[in-house]
């Protein structure tokens, strides 16, 4: 596949998930050593275009250290997230939320992709190139090779504190498109579990939730709420669990 085709899919999804080898102009390329590495980032560079895992210094971002161990989310270059910003970190946290939502059924459908976006374009303190780097770290989480197990024994070492706020991210996330998925079940009954609150009552929170939040679940007659930044700061526990993103 040509470059230019790519840009026209990026045009049209804002991403695109491939392997490099399926890059026409990166077949002469051996990126398997730091001067190929570094002729693939100066060719989606030159086209205006860079990908995850990130490649810097002629190395490789992720944890096989390799590009040809994953496949690649080629997104538009832009100006990079300020991680250190704690509205940035809110915003990485929810991305985080979204992703182990939509994975907690085991497989990735196109449409929990575009809920995923549909919940970052309602963080209304970012600005639109925030909320576009920070879908695409969402993307890239998704392609993580994380089981179910893995991504709750990271949620569980979260502080009783941290877990909550958590929970009440997850139950934000779960109303925003005013009907409540199977899968955002799943995550939820285990989140509950995790919090030491019985999983019964998820349903009747998830009401009471979307009542306090002016959303109506099962219809769409009322404007979907914006999701607003935590008014209080993040425990520092939520540092691990944002730890893979410090990479891309």
């Amino acid at each position: 596949m040509l470059i230019s085709e790519i840009q026209r899919q990026i045009q049209h999804e804002g991403y695109f998930i491939c392997s490099w080898d399926e890059i026409d102009e990166a077949s002469s390329l051996d990126v398997e050593t730091a001067d190929g590495l570094y002729e693939f980032s100066e060719l989606l560079c030159n086209h205006g275009l860079e990908c995850f895992p990130k490649i810097v210094n002629g190395t490789v971002a992720n944890i096989e250290k390799s590009l040809t161990a994953i496949a690649l989310v080629i997104f538009t270059k832009g100006t990079p997230l300020q991680k250190n910003k704690e509205d940035i970190k809110y915003a990485l946290l929810v991305a985080k939320i979204a992703a182990a939502m939509a994975k907690a059924d085991g497989e990735v459908v196109k449409e929990e992709v575009h809920q995923i976006r549909t919940v970052i374009n309602k963080l209304s303190f970012l600005s639109e190139s925030e909320k576009y780097r920070v879908f695409i770290r969402a993307v890239y989480a998704l392609r993580q090779n994380h089981s179910r197990e893995q991504i709750f024994s990271s949620f569980s070492k979260l502080s009783a504190k941290a877990k909550l706020q958590s929970l009440d991210i997850a139950k934000d996330i779960a109303i925003a498109d005013h009907r409540i998925d199977r899968h955002e079940r799943l995550f939820l009954y285990d989140l509950y579990r995790l919090c030491d609150i019985p999983p019964k009552t998820v349903d009747k929170d998830l009401k009471q939730h979307a009542k306090n939040k002016n959303v109506m679940l099962e219809r769409n007659q009322t404007a979907t709420a914006e999701l607003s930044k935590a008014i209080v700061e993040l425990d520092d526990s939520f540092e691990e669990l944002l730890s893979e993103f410090e990479n891309f």
